[in-house]
């Protein structure tokens, strides 16, 4: 059940109905069996696993908060810890390390668990560890209410594939509720259908044009096709995680509840640092405050500046996915804004700050969008293959492309035009300058084209598999 189903509409629907119905009293509980339900949707047999994850935090944290002796606080810790991250080790990377590094030894080939991944353990784990750092760090007081610790795990907007929330972005909010008719509907609503048009008219559509290339055989297409699937797939990552964000902050809107934005405009960034502060906005700061700081940070000079970010980068990719290549796309951040800061910091520093800032946002762009072929591509094989394929295959006829391929075109081309404008300070103001009639009227709309144009369905959200 994804919120661009026609399931998703008739849950919330019915969530909603409890939500206003019910005394606030129920808040909590009915956030809990909403999300429970919401989550075990998808896979019934996982239902209990993040139940468990919570349970781990909730005892660790309530030891941890026990104790006043610092190298014992540490040490069970390190042990609540280890304890949330071994499910996401055993689901997402047993088979990983076992084909890399054992399985090579012994001349097997077939995976050695084999099990699908559970929706959102990624986030879920790294939430958690999240509240438990807080605890022992003095930044928040232990939470006592397993129910309370339970809504801010599973509260069901940000459940899949966040944002990546602090204890404090949310818990104080569930434990002092207010009133279902303070929710600001209106303007979620409108911002969950900006994130639905993102998904449904923009994502999915560009994916089936990027998919078809990074499938086909080596040197099948022509230039046009490598050259239109690399611009394309920037487009199809970011309306696809970004549009789950959007929803995800409007049904929070709804239920009267603010969630941290995670996107703001990455394609106008002007460096690979710029860009870390505009995308995925929650898991950098995560890697910042409960990675990168704790190495050390920039604090014992450049080379071990250097070290932390590399790692730091380099295990971002790795949690993005259980596959060299996200490695690799994780290491070559690194690595840029390694460069980016020896370039701020020297002689070069001066001569960039004078390049014109539409010249380094568009260097920015295509150093981003040659990257993304490493996230997309699923070995080093198709990594090659798709970038050589833009040097060594022919043009093709380019009035047939065109013609064939006119309609992901025009997507590409208007997807680059506005971004520059998403944000949604736009439909703060569309919705206070127009009438309330005409806002629910276009919405409702909007709602429709973009289920007619899905054909009544939507391809599941990239990050569901993370």
């Amino acid at each position: 059940m994804i919120f661009s189903s026609p399931e998703f509409f008739i849950f919330f629907a019915i969530y909603l109905l409890f939500h206003f119905l019910a005394p606030i009293k129920y808040r909590v509980p009915l956030i809990i069996l909403g999300s429970a339900f919401f989550y075990g949707y998808h896979r019934w047999e996982y239902a209990a696993l993040p139940f468990a994850l919570i349970g781990f935090a909730y005892v660790g944290a309530l030891i941890i908060s026990q104790q006043e002796s610092e190298p014992v606080r540490k040490r069970r810790l390190a042990a609540t810890i280890a304890l949330l991250l071994l499910p996401l080790l055993f689901y997402k990377y047993a088979d990983f390390l076992y084909l890399s590094l054992v399985a090579p030894l012994i001349s097997a080939k077939d995976p050695l668990v084999n099990l699908p991944l559970p929706l959102g353990i990624s986030f879920i784990t790294f939430t958690l560890i999240s509240y438990v750092v807080d605890v022992y760090k003095n930044k928040f007081p232990v939470e006592r209410n397993f129910s309370v610790l339970s809504a801010y795990i599973l509260f069901f907007p940000q459940l899949i594939a966040g944002p990546i929330l602090k204890p404090h972005e949310l818990i104080p909010q569930l434990e002092n509720p207010g009133s279902a008719r303070k929710g600001a509907f209106m303007y979620g609503a409108a911002v969950f259908t900006f994130g639905l048009v993102k998904k449904m008219v923009f994502a999915d559509s560009i994916a089936l044009f990027v998919d078809s290339v990074y499938k086909a055989a080596p040197g099948s297409l022509g230039t046009l096709d490598y050259v239109t699937a690399i611009y394309g797939f920037p487009l199809q990552i970011y309306c696809d995680f970004s549009g789950y964000t959007d929803m995800a902050l409007g049904l929070g809107y709804i239920l009267g509840v603010t969630l941290p934005n995670n996107f703001s405009r990455p394609y106008v960034a002007t460096s690979l640092i710029d860009f870390w502060r505009r995308w995925h906005i929650t898991l950098s700061f995560w890697l910042r405050d409960y990675l990168y700081i704790p190495l050390g940070g920039n604090r014992r000079g450049f080379p071990k500046e250097v070290r932390n970010i590399l790692i730091t980068m380099t295990l971002g990719g790795l949690w993005h996915g259980a596959s060299w290549t996200f490695i690799a796309w994780g290491a070559l951040h690194g690595i840029g804004i390694v460069i980016s800061h020896i370039v701020k910091k020297g002689a070069l520093g001066r001569v960039v700050e004078r390049i014109p800032k539409w010249v380094k946002i568009l260097i920015t762009f295509h150093i981003v969008t040659l990257l993304w072929v490493f996230f997309r591509a699923r070995d080093f094989q198709t990594v090659y293959n798709i970038i050589s394929g833009v040097f060594t295959t022919s043009l093709g006829d380019m009035p047939t492309f065109l013609t064939n391929n006119g309609f992901y075109l025009f997507i590409i081309l208007m997807f680059y035009i506005t971004h520059a404008f998403d944000d949604h300070a736009h439909i703060f103001y569309f919705i206070h300058k127009v009438p309330r009639a005409l806002v629910w009227g276009v919405l409702l709309i909007i709602v429709a084209m973009c289920f007619a144009l899905g054909g009544g369905n939507s391809a599941a959200f990239i990050y569901f598999d993370f």
